[in-house]
This record gives structure tokens, C-alpha cells and sequence, in this order.
């Protein structure tokens, strides 16, 4: 794999209460312990995959869709995938791995005008053209639930990368009703929400990351003359939203340190996944350190267990 040039900025019935947070325990743990070997369970997936048109606000748009084939009775999870400033969704799709992850599942990768995201006060061509990316990525959602008969409404996942990770972080502030969780990796908000929605959050970084602050010191970072907040500002709004108790269950594997909160208020949960070390670059893990995709479809998997 080429070395990128992101380097800038139906229903599952519920089960009982009880049984859920058993099975939010198990998956925490499973989560950091997963080995680098990414096998999902059951036969190997059969992908195909094509390029959508869609038309939003007059532009011309589109998505990377790849679904198993042929389609079968069971009711899919639609993960939307962001990709980082400077590169394709052919890219990301290619470095984030999750279809090696995520067993059978629709896998969504929208294409942003020129390979950049309009997330408040970043980046690029879509934000210094003020692209209505919310208003598209609304659309993208609606059109695979429109298209995609065996697409799970009410387990549809939005992950985002660097410049795509704010802009996941701003679907979550502007249409959190939209998804079922929201995941952040390398990147933080670079606009305003005071008050966000209850939302299921997963931000993920790592301490060798040059572009954000984690933990009280250190230097906050101004992006466009926006003060961003720091990794742990960013998990403590959505603590505070979903009413989130003061301990987190907390486990170490590898360079990785998970803590999620999981009797949350609002029945949501929130999880901060930090890496010792690393860089501003995607985690593809080790024999003892799981990847960023199998951190992320664990966390999924926890609130997907719950819907």
C-alpha cells in the first residue's frame, strides 16, 4: 500500500438490560484484544462494487458502494467512511481495511469536492467554496436507504479520517439523528456546538499526533483562527450530552488504551481509544495492537448490539 499524502489538516430486538451490558463488556474487551489479523466470522465476503451519481445543490456528486454479492435476506449495517484531505475514496476505502473487518455490510465511501470536506473552518476547496457537504451527505444516506433494500436503517455508522473526521464530528453536531454512532480518527472539531444531541461517539488518537492536543497540557491548536478543543475536551462534550457517569472501564493492548463509558443516561455510549506513540497516519496495527478499523467496528458493534 502507497504511502498517502493525508499528512494535513430491519430491527434487532432489544435485549435486556442486563444482557446488554454483559454483552458491551465482552465486546470493550474483545475490542482490545483483537489481534492485527483482521478475519470478521463466517465465509469470506463477496464484494462488488460501484461508482453512484447523485446531484446535490446542482453539483454533480458521487459514492464508492461496495455491498456483498449476491444480496441475502439479513439486513445489513451501512458504515460511511470520509476520507482524509488529498486522496480518493478508492484510497481510503484501500487504507482504512474495514471490509476485512465488518463481515457483511454496505460500505459507503462519498467523494468530497476536491478530495476535501467543507467541516466548518477546514479544509480546502470544499470549505473555501463553502460546499454544503451536510446537505450531501444527508443525501448520500437517504439514496443508500432508498437503493439498498437490505440496508439497516437504524444501524447506519459514520467513521471519518483527519480532514474527513471533522466533518464526521460535524454531521454529528448538525444530523446526529442520521447515524447510530459516530467515530473520529486524527481529528477534532473545527467549529462551534455548544449543545450537541445525545450521540454514540468513538474519537481516536494518538500522542505522536503533531495536529492535536490530548489530556490538560500542551498546546491547543488554531486551525483558519479557530481554537480547537483537545481530544479529551472533545469526549468530555459528548460525556456531558449523553450524561455519561465519571469512570470509564479502561483497557490497555498493545500501544492502545480504550476507555468507554457505557451507563450512559441517554443509553448511548462514548469510548476514547488512544495510541502511545504513532502519527498523524491511519493505525494498521500489529500482532498485539489492534488497527484502527477493528478499534471503530467494535465500538459499532456495541451500539448496534443495543439498537
Amino acid at each position: 500500500m502507497p504511502v498517502g499524502p493525508d499528512r494535513r489538516a430491519g430491527r434487532r430486538p432489544p435485549l435486556p438490560a442486563a444482557a446488554a451490558l454483559v454483552a458491551l463488556v465482552c465486546l470493550v474487551l474483545t475490542a482490545s484484544r483483537a489481534p492485527s489479523v483482521r478475519t470478521p466470522p463466517g465465509p469470506p465476503v463477496r464484494w462488488t462494487q460501484t461508482t453512484v451519481p447523485i446531484v446535490v445543490d446542482g453539483l454533480p456528486r458521487s459514492y464508492l458502494l461496495a455491498r456483498p454479492w449476491p444480496a441475502g435476506a439479513a439486513r445489513l449495517p451501512v458504515l460511511v467512511t470520509l476520507h482524509g484531505c488529498c486522496v480518493t475514496p478508492e484510497y481510503e476505502q484501500q487504507r482504512g481495511g474495514f471490509a476485512d473487518v465488518t463481515g457483511p455490510a454496505i460500505l459507503v465511501y462519498p467523494a468530497g469536492i476536491g478530495q476535501s470536506w467543507n467541516a466548518g473552518n477546514c479544509c480546502g476547496p470544499a470549505q473555501a467554496g463553502a460546499v454544503d457537504d451536510v446537505a450531501f451527505l444527508t443525501a448520500v444516506v437517504d439514496n443508500v436507504l432508498d437503493t439498498q433494500p437490505d440496508a439497516a436503517s437504524d444501524r447506519v455508522f459514520l467513521v471519518g479520517y483527519s480532514n474527513g473526521g471533522k466533518m464526521a464530528l460535524r454531521m454529528a453536531c448538525a444530523a446526529p439523528r442520521r447515524f447510530a454512532a459516530v467515530a473520529s480518527y486524527a481529528a477534532v472539531s473545527s467549529m462551534p456546538c455548544p449543545n450537541p444531541a445525545p450521540t454514540s461517539l468513538l474519537e481516536i488518537a494518538a500522542t505522536g499526533d503533531p495536529e492535536l492536543t490530548i489530556g490538560s497540557g500542551g498546546t491547543t491548536h488554531t486551525l483558519n483562527g479557530y481554537l480547537q478543543p483537545t481530544v479529551d475536551a472533545q469526549v468530555d462534550q459528548y460525556r456531558r450530552a449523553n450524561r455519561c457517569p465519571g469512570t470509564p472501564i479502561t483497557h490497555a493492548r498493545g500501544s492502545l488504551t480504550t476507555s468507554t463509558w457505557l451507563r450512559c443516561g441517554t443509553g448511548r455510549s462514548v469510548q476514547l481509544a488512544v495510541y502511545q506513540g504513532g502519527s498523524h497516519d491511519w493505525p494498521q496495527g500489529d500482532d498485539v495492537t489492534p488497527s484502527g478499523a477493528q478499534v471503530i467496528w467494535a465500538f459499532f458493534s456495541i451500539v448496534g448490539a443495543r439498537s
